[in-house]
């Protein structure tokens, strides 16, 4: 595939993606996004995580807020992205919703009153958002890169996506720098990558 090729059928997926979960209405929303919650807290790797790198989610996507204030409830350290550069985010602490404000892209950030930054051989656990994932644990985000760049910075931490089942493709096409997930956990199944 050229490089004209890879773009466009990442543009695709990405649109069809976004057009799959908009297709869902705010209840399916709430209620697959309470079964993947339930299904993540029975997961081995997150059990076993004393940090957990997450995500605040946008509309859209899988909820997470009541996830991030379970697992602080739980006494996990958890990890948000902060974005500190072109590709480029780092984890900070989330220790109270409270100290969530809107950032970059319109996501919830931690403000900068209350960053801390966690090394990243901390984190023994990712949970990553996307916008098409295939079975073999390929995947497509928003476009920026961010979470290439970072998950090959923690390659010894499990990392689990978040998704609905309209979500899950055939293929994904990748390219020397695209990073796998290990795990993707749908309303309707857990799919074991790798």
């Amino acid at each position: 595939m050229t490089e004209a090729e890879f773009k466009e059928a990442k543009r695709n997926l990405r649109r069809d993606g976004l057009a799959a979960r908009r297709g869902l209405t705010a209840e399916q929303r709430a209620e697959y996004s309470q079964r993947i919650m339930d299904t993540l807290l029975e997961q081995p790797a997150y059990l076993a995580a004393k940090c957990v790198f997450a995500y605040s989610a946008m509309e859209e996507e899988v909820h997470t807020e009541e996830l991030l204030t379970m697992m602080m409830s739980m006494g996990k350290k958890v990890c948000l992205p902060h974005i500190i550069g072109v590709h480029h985010m780092e984890a900070v602490r989330l220790k109270s919703i409270a100290d969530l404000e809107v950032g970059e892209y319109d996501i919830l950030t931690v403000k900068e009153s209350a960053r801390e930054i966690v090394p990243i051989e901390e984190i023994d656990c990712v949970i990553v958002p996307g916008v098409a994932f295939s079975r073999d644990g390929a995947r497509v985000g928003i476009g920026g890169g961010y979470y290439d760049e970072f998950l090959a910075r923690t390659k010894k931490a499990p990392r689990l996506a978040l998704t609905y089942s309209c979500q899950i493709v055939d293929e994904v096409p990748l390219q020397e720098w695209d990073q796998k997930v290990d795990t993707i956990i749908t309303e309707n199944e857990i799919i074991t990558c790798r």
